[in-house]
């Protein structure tokens, strides 16, 4: 009578942690363009306006006035 002995050598994966890895990594690159932008934005209209247009808008942007 003959023995067969199958050894299976493998590696667990855990699939749940890559995909998270992955969705971590878009949203955080997502989070630093905005940010990179809304800073660009900002600078841009301190060029443009001045500080005192940037408070003078926001108030205005906020009351309606």
């Amino acid at each position: 009578m003959k023995t067969i002995n199958k050894t299976v050598i493998g590696t667990k994966t855990d699939v749940g942690h890559d995909v998270s890895t992955v969705v971590f990594s878009i949203v955080a690159v997502s989070a630093v363009l905005i940010g990179l932008w809304a800073v660009a934005c900002l600078i841009g209209g301190v060029l443009e306006h001045g500080v005192g247009g940037l408070i003078q808008g926001y108030i205005t942007a906020v009351t309606g006035r």
